[in-house]
């Protein structure tokens, strides 16, 4: 139940509940100021008094009080009272009339009246009220007038109070306060459970707050209710993931900033305390043959080398990682430009002594678009690192390459010493060696299957890697084809 349907109906409820309790208080009162609630027909317009709206008491009383005016001496013949006596005993009333304080008429119901507490004379009352006459209660009306000699004639129209009416009395105080009791807790109750299932899960949210205030974002909350405040909840917890993912993910880069300067610092460093050592054995002297000086030259200018090349490898995967390297993608065939390519190096890996072996179904289509600058970095980076690592003297790299409906893959596996499988999940991390030594001998700077990586997201492909000790490694280029990529961008 939403909260603005649940807020109606407790404003419905608050304004019922009144109104009920309103009525019944009212009912009450007018039982006991007019002893029948049947008497409230007087007080309504007459064209409400049509048909029984009146009551026959009191049509009988207005046929006396007119008999009193009309013609008096009628009214107090006894053979005209004692012909009231059927008609009073329908309406389960008696009839009393006193003339000069003594009782001139008392009908057989009214007996036992103590006729000495009657009203006096003047206290006329034309609707019915309870008067306690003896030890019992009547709901009486009265009536005086005059006769021509000036006798005073008072007339009383009588009828037992009925038990509800005597329970009302008695119980009055405690009927009205218990309606009142039931009001005050109807409202405080209703109040009571509306803020509740407000107030409750709003609790919950300010608590939740405070602790992503103090950085605790491991504190979920779930949504019971489908209201709007539930509504709320679901969206803050979702918040809250993803302020902890964000979070996460700061946090990795942050410790991915720190491990790459102190990679940077180490890398540096190296051949800088190389070079520095060289250069203070040739100003020292140490280099004091022709030959030692052209060692100590050669040797500064590989470390000068090996600086430049990782200098310029952190250049391309800093703008990578920003995405500030342009490509220039164009619709090539991979089969012919893997074949031109591998042609190209098949001659300085034949001087390395490794074997190069290039397959992949002819009949296939091999369309892609790429950068083919930047898809031969990939290329270089994967063969050199496969080269870098390989132990065996028969030296071994093949190149396969199948294609499907949706995509062109393209593996090169090598027969070098594989991969620890614990080392396999961050092996595209950048400068991660799963030789940790760094030594420049049996590895690179550990960026080059990052670049690899980054180059071929951005052509919307994927790249995984499989390893084996001591059997090899090999890593799967994974690309569209280029009427994938037509439909997507159409």
């Amino acid at each position: 139940m939403s909260i603005k349907l649940r807020l109606i109906l407790s404003n419905i409820a608050m304004i019922t509940v009144p109104i009920i309790m309103f009525m019944l208080t009212s009912f009450l009162l007018m039982m006991v100021f007019l002893g029948d609630i049947r008497e409230m027909t007087n007080f309504l317009p007459e064209s409400h008094n049509y048909h029984k709206t009146k009551q026959e008491d009191t049509l009988l009383f207005l046929e006396l009080k007119e008999k009193s005016a009309a013609n008096p001496m009628e009214l107090m013949s006894k053979k005209y009272l004692e012909s009231l006596n059927s008609e009073l005993s329908e309406i389960d009333s008696g009839l009393i009339i006193r003339k000069n304080d003594e009782i001139f008429y008392l009908t057989r119901e009214l007996e036992n009246v103590d006729t000495e507490e009657l009203p006096e004379f003047g206290t006329e009352k034309s609707f019915r009220s309870l008067e306690e006459i003896g030890e019992q209660t009547f709901a009486m009306k009265q009536h005086d007038f005059y006769l021509q000699d000036g006798s005073e004639i008072t007339l009383f129209l009588m009828r037992d109070a009925s038990p509800w009416n005597q329970f009302v009395r008695t119980f009055f105080p405690i009927l009205f306060g218990l309606c009142l009791l039931i009001l005050i807790a109807t409202n405080g109750l209703l109040t009571y459970f509306v803020s509740k299932s407000i107030i409750n899960p709003i609790n919950q949210l300010k608590k939740a707050a405070h602790f992503i205030k103090s950085g605790n974002l491991h504190h979920s909350i779930t949504a019971t209710r489908n209201d709007e405040i539930g509504q709320l909840t679901q969206a803050f917890e979702e918040m809250r993931i993803q302020l902890k993912e964000s979070h996460e993910i700061q946090k990795q880069y942050e410790d991915n900033r720190k491990e790459l300067i102190a990679h940077i610092s180490h890398d540096l460093k190296t051949p800088i305390t190389s070079i520095k050592g060289y250069i203070e054995g040739i100003r020292d002297g140490v280099a004091d043959t022709p030959e030692r000086r052209a060692r100590y030259i050669q040797t500064i200018y590989t470390n000068a080398v090996d600086m430049d090349h990782l200098i310029d490898e952190l250049f391309l995967f800093s703008k990578l990682d920003l995405g500030k390297v342009p490509f220039e993608f164009e619709k090539i065939d991979i089969k012919d430009y893997l074949s031109d390519y591998f042609e190209e190096l098949s001659f300085d890996l034949r001087k390395q002594n490794v074997e190069l072996n290039f397959q992949f179904a002819p009949q296939g289509h091999y369309h892609v678009l790429a950068d083919r600058e930047k898809f031969k970095r990939v290329l270089a980076n994967i063969i050199n690192n496969s080269l870098k690592y390989m132990d065996k003297d028969k030296k071994e790299l093949i190149i396969s390459m199948h294609s499907t409906d949706e995509t062109i893959e393209v593996s090169i596996a090598d027969n070098g010493p594989g991969i620890a499988e614990e080392s396999i999940p961050f092996i595209f991390n950048q400068f991660y060696r799963a030789e940790q030594s760094r030594n420049k001998l049996t590895g690179g700077s550990g960026l080059g299957l990052s670049i690899a990586k980054m180059i071929i997201e951005e052509h919307n492909g994927k790249i995984k890697l499989e390893s084996t000790l001591t059997v090899g490694t090999k890593i799967t280029i994974i690309l569209p084809h280029h009427s994938c990529l037509e439909e997507a961008t159409s």
